[in-house]
């Protein structure tokens, strides 16, 4: 009995603080969207050769699917020109990698990141670039329900825009 009540206490107290934690990091995340006046927006879709070789996924169609929903929810698109110009500008990057066997099997994964501009304390205020919120979605499709994985990004675009939703909520 005193080895359980041990085991009850470590996971109490080791557990919880460790769950505590990872709540306290998904805040941060959220918090990072506040204030933001727009995003610059850009997609990658990576695949193996056996999936370029066929037509089911159309870039194109996912990039203009993606900015009208971000479009329709009032967040400000930053042009790929301004992103360019300036280190200021967040970007929603989203990167789609595909791995096709060939034999109608598609597996995936969909990361959503927003890249900001951030100061590194340990090298006296360097500028660069960081992930300071994410979304990341695995799956798998076949050919002829290809469209999961289009769902899937738009997934990833809903997540941000509730989020950015949430904390920008009162201003």
């Amino acid at each position: 009995m005193k080895k359980f009540i041990s085991l009850i206490t470590v996971i109490v107290f080791g557990v919880i603080p460790a769950c505590a934690y990872g709540q306290m990091e998904i805040e941060q995340e959220r918090s990072s969207l506040r204030g933001l006046n727009g995003v610059g927006f850009t997609i990658n879709i990576e695949q193996n050769s056996a999936l370029t070789d066929t037509s089911l996924v159309d870039i194109s169609s996912i990039r203009e699917s993606s900015k009208k929903l971000l479009k329709e929810e009032r967040i400000h698109l930053f042009s790929d020109k301004q992103v360019r110009k300036s280190i200021r500008v967040p970007v929603l990057y989203l990167h789609v990698n595909m791995l096709s066997t060939r034999r109608g099997i598609i597996s995936f994964a969909v990361t959503a990141n927003l890249l900001q501009p951030v100061k590194l304390m340990l090298q006296n205020g360097q500028k660069t670039t960081a992930t300071t919120w994410q979304n990341a979605q695995v799956g798998i499709a076949s050919y002829d329900n290809i469209s999961i994985i289009e769902e899937a990004v738009l997934g990833s675009i809903e997540t941000f825009i509730d989020e950015y939703k949430q904390v920008n909520a009162a201003q």
